[in-house]
């Protein structure tokens, strides 16, 4: 999904570097989330002093609405939400489905983002989708930014890389949606760990204030859930101090879907006749313990287990009725691991039981159109799901799906897991697009994993 004009695009860059104490703007940065068919969510980071009512945001599907300031000043602005810890919360109702519009916040009496010396207008801009009817679309998603030598020695712990610029300009197929699965920052392997809320804002703030992150998550909707280094230490866990704050500022700062429980962040919706679930990893996980062989072991928690297993089930209901035709479990941790060698500390072996509990759900529920994208490993891999891979964790065997493994975007190498039928590629700069084509009656998945522009694995899935 792009933006009007090759302009707007370095004004917004631009306007995303500043700071809250430059006088000439209102608005330091906001993002995209929540997208649907009649619905979408705007967070915008507001200069203080700026009261909620001397805030507005305008939006339309014709472009032409913002070319002169007469024009702009006719179009009906839509008032915050809510305006908490200097962040506006726009949540815009009744949008046509699968249509673009353009926006502008106005802040203060500035507008974002500001004109250019062309006098030509600025804008950025959003497209809805389709939900419950077949819809072809397409999705990037990967994970981990921020953890490469120089981030962290020069940029504490944010990143800047090119490649949100190469995601921000995927063509053919353009992007409804990207998915980050964790890690946004690693500000912790610097700083000392959170300590107040505030800490955690201000976390938000570095990463929305790189101009290249800025610029993709301003123009393309965002689906995001964190690991461990944006929730909280390095591996953490359930025990986390800070994981209270690390939700208060998620729900504050992030532009989400509906979020089911207080703390944690799980979530579920829907493109097309595709459901996206998206579990949270750190906020119920057991802490390890090597004693008993991490048996009787959780990573995702009582409650958030049986609404997976109740998302997975209404999917399944739906997929008979063919009202829906795929599920997408956006999991962060690696799954297959702890075969051949590939023993790991931070992944799904460490909690055998039940990674076997899930598995045995999925055999005996026959849940067979469900594919799942994984952050956290530093590398690119791709698991067909087959009957006699290593994916065969139910009891007596069984309870494959495909899996990709997806990262990282600007973090050092690593391999995590395994074996996969597409054995893995470390490297950082890398990412997939999801190519969906739903013809009502089945869904065809095109896959390509790549490291900037370059396709390093491909394959298609038929559901």
């Amino acid at each position: 999904m792009g933006i009007g004009t090759g302009g707007a695009i370095a004004a917004s860059a631009r306007s995303a570097s500043t700071t809250d104490n430059e006088p000439n703007t209102g608005v330091s940065w906001c993002w995209l989330g929540g997208v649907s068919d009649r619905q979408i969510t705007i967070k915008a980071k507001i200069r203080a002093g700026i009261t909620q009512r001397s805030i507005q945001l305008k939006y339309s599907p014709n472009a032409e609405d913002f070319l002169t300031q007469k024009s702009l000043n006719e179009l009906p602005g839509v008032a915050a939400d809510s305006l908490v810890g200097q962040i506006a919360t726009f949540n815009l109702q009744d949008l046509l489905s699968a249509q673009r519009y353009y926006y502008v916040i106005i802040a203060g009496g500035r507008r974002y983002p500001a004109k250019s010396s062309s006098k030509q207008a600025q804008y950025l801009t959003f497209k809805t989708v389709k939900v419950g009817e077949p819809y072809n679309f397409a999705i990037a998603c990967s994970s981990c930014a921020g953890g490469t030598v120089p981030g962290i020695l020069f940029n504490k712990g944010v990143s800047d890389s090119k490649i949100f610029d190469i995601i921000r300009k995927q063509r053919n197929p353009s992007l409804d949606l990207f998915i980050h699965m964790g890690d946004l920052h690693y500000r912790k392997d610097v700083l000392a760990a959170e300590t107040n809320l505030d800490d955690f804002r201000d976390n938000y703030h570095q990463v929305l204030s790189q101009a290249r992150q800025c610029n993709l998550y301003q123009n393309i909707p965002l689906a995001y859930v964190w690991d461990d280094h944006d929730y909280g230490t390095n591996n953490s866990d359930g025990t986390s101090e800070s994981k209270s704050l690390a939700a208060e500022a998620y729900r504050e700062q992030v532009p989400h879907y509906p979020l089911v429980a207080t703390g944690a962040i799980y979530q579920s919706f829907a493109i097309g006749r595709v459901r996206f679930i998206m579990t949270d990893s750190r906020f119920y996980k057991d802490a390890l313990n090597k004693e008993n062989n991490f048996r009787g072991k959780t990573l995702l928690g009582a409650e958030q287990k049986q609404w997976f297993f109740e998302q997975l089930a209404i999917a399944k209901a739906k997929q008979l009725e063919n009202q829906e035709g795929l599920v997408i479990w956006v999991n962060s941790l690696p799954w297959i691991a702890g075969g051949e060698g590939y023993q790991t500390k931070d992944a799904w072996d460490c909690y055998p039981e039940e990674r076997a509990e899930i598995a045995s759900f999925i055999k005996d529920n026959a849940i067979d159109k469900l594919l799942m994208i994984s952050g956290d490993a530093h590398m690119l891999a791709l698991d067909d799901g087959k009957e006699g891979t290593a994916n065969n964790y139910a009891e007596n065997g069984g309870g494959s799906f495909p899996v990709l493994q997806i990262a990282s975007l600007d973090s050092k190498a690593s391999v995590k897991g395994g074996p996969y039928s597409h054995q893995p590629i470390s490297g950082l700069g890398q990412w997939g697009v999801l190519n969906f084509s739903d013809n009502g009656a089945n869904i065809e998945v095109k896959v390509e994993l790549k490291r900037k522009n370059e396709t390093l694995i491909t394959h298609t899935f038929a559901f």
